[in-house]
């Protein structure tokens, strides 16, 4: 198989954090949220959830990270780990705003929620980002419903700079998991990719049975649903995988360079 992408520098993607912090879509707070009672309904109950989920603290993937980093001599890991995690906080915070602007309340426990944090507490390194990138996965099809499912200009922007982000962020986490499969046999790459389809699959259903109604509110039937969940994830596979990498090709691109229509035009050049 000839490679198809090359491994970008965790100093590539820790400077990408850096800028993408900095050139954030404008939210127009000032002019409320502007839900109509049908789309109170449909969506309330979901953002909440989803605001929960955004909100893991990741102290357990940051001492793992820290352990990895240390065997694997890549000192920046930890400090760029720490800055998608900000980001993920920072999703956290915009939709708590959302809904404490909107009075609907924030959620304090929702079992799929606890479930993925479960997982987490008790995986290493590659599992705990396996499950991540599973979330990630679907919540790029989810955040593009439920912008779908309002005239909230406030709730739109915040949808589209949450599918922005995600975007890298299953870039980043996909790419890391290559890198920690580079030595793994074709065998074990098969069953990994197999029990990741499963976890997959699985997490399709709880989401769907959780936040459907606001996914039709959006447009999206199940299986609209389905299928663009399981497009994404055959992408995120193919990224997964380390035999479709060029490793001994590492690049010291800027942030910019190489990236997705879309993307780039977000970004703002750091100075040298």
């Amino acid at each position: 198989m000839n490679p198809e992408y090359v491994q970008r520098p965790t100093e590539w993607w820790r400077e990408y954090f850096l800028i993408n912090a900095n050139s954030l879509m404008e939210i127009p707070w000032q002019h409320g949220v502007q839900l109509s009672p049908q789309e109170r309904d449909a969506i309330a109950s979901s953002v909440q959830e989803f605001q929960l989920g955004e909100s893991s603290e990741g102290r357990h993937i940051i001492s793992a990270a820290r352990a990895y980093a240390q065997r694997a001599g890549d000192p920046a890991y930890p400090h760029t780990l720490a800055l998608f995690i900000a980001e993920e906080h920072r999703h956290a915070r915009d939709l708590g705003r959302f809904l404490d602007t909107a009075g609907l309340g924030r959620a304090k426990r929702a079992w799929p929620d606890s479930v993925f944090r479960w997982l987490r507490h008790r995986a290493g390194l590659e599992l705990s980002i396996s499950v991540l990138v599973t979330a990630e996965i679907i919540a790029k099809v989810y955040y593009a419903a439920l912008r779908d499912s309002t005239r909230s200009i406030v709730l739109r922007l915040l949808c589209d700079q949450i599918c922005h982000d995600e975007v890298m962020h299953v870039f980043f986490q996909t790419e890391r998991l290559a890198i920690l499969r580079k030595r793994r046999s074709w065998a074990a790459l098969f069953v990994i990719a197999l029990a990741h389809r499963v976890l997959f699959a699985g997490t399709c259903l709880v989401v769907w049975h959780k936040h459907g109604p606001a996914m039709r509110a959006g447009r999206v039937g199940f299986r609209s649903y389905w299928r663009k969940c399981w497009r994404e994830m055959a992408e995120a596979l193919g990224r997964m995988n380390p035999r479709r990498y060029a490793f001994e090709k590492r690049q010291a691109a800027r942030p910019g360079a190489g990236q997705p229509m879309g993307i780039r035009s977000l970004l703002v050049d750091p100075i040298d």
